[in-house]
């Protein structure tokens, strides 16, 4: 149980991050080490060694048996204590995907946000357990029956989702925003980007304004647990799922 004086409970203050489990599988979990690993610095918290912390997933997946065998996804957070008195825990939650085949199939729907993203603000970069604006911006969302929403940043460029990256393509080029407009450095991403590379597929990573979007070919999302998501729609406008990038990148 969470000590009532650790700064998780009294002031969101912790970073998590969250895994895909494939039956015993841990996707890509030295990624989402490094992650957590940068965040407790900046958070001023202590970090077990790799396979230390590799070890404590393991052990919680094997628990879950009431889940083995199947895909999930695994929380584990790190609270922030409070000093001498209450030292950091550590609580580890599992759940159940929240996407079906029908999501990957016919696309989903986005809308751009009404508020910026702040691409100066240190949170940014960091997968803080203080998610109410996120929370907010995906209420936002579902209130105009969109299923995620992105953010413009302060300069009005493209920066990311509530809680995915953003990835388009033009003319056969893939497009990012870059990590200086405000986005978290997802670990889909990056394997995004590394693949990408790997099959010769052209990626730029920069400053986008929203008609680049409202342009483009295709349009898909990432994260840990969603992988590559394609996109049927930008708020009015409906986007065509081609399949073509999109699906070789799938298939690595």
């Amino acid at each position: 149980m969470l000590d009532k004086d650790d700064r998780l409970a009294l002031f969101g203050y912790g970073i998590f991050e969250t895994l895909r489990v494939d039956g015993p599988h841990i996707e890509v979990p030295r990624l989402h080490y490094d992650r957590m690993s940068r965040g407790a610095e900046q958070l001023g918290l202590g970090m077990p060694g790799y396979e230390v912390w590799l070890a404590g997933l393991e052990q919680n997946v094997q628990k879950n048996t009431q889940i083995a065998g199947t895909t999930f996804a695994l929380r584990v957070t790190l609270s922030g204590g409070a000093g001498q008195k209450v030292p950091p825990r550590w609580l580890y939650h599992t759940r159940p995907l929240p996407y079906t085949e029908r999501d990957y199939d016919e696309g989903i729907p986005i809308t751009i946000l009404s508020h910026p993203r702040n691409e100066y603000s240190p949170l940014v970069q960091l997968k803080s357990t203080n998610y109410m604006e996120n929370i907010l911006a995906k209420k936002e969302a579902e209130d105009k029956g969109a299923r995620e929403g992105i953010w413009l940043n302060t300069k009005g460029y493209l920066a990311e989702g509530t809680v995915s990256n953003l990835f388009f393509i033009s003319e056969g080029t893939l497009h990012t925003p870059s990590l200086a407009c405000g986005c978290l450095p997802g670990t889909r991403r990056q394997m995004i980007l590394e693949c990408a590379q790997t099959l010769g597929i052209p990626c730029v990573e920069g400053e986008f304004s929203l008609e680049f979007i409202e342009d483009a070919e295709e349009v898909f999302l990432t994260n840990a647990l969603m992988g590559i998501m394609p996109v049927n729609q930008v708020d009015k406008r409906r986007i065509p799922l081609k399949d073509s990038v999109e699906e070789s990148l799938r298939m690595r």
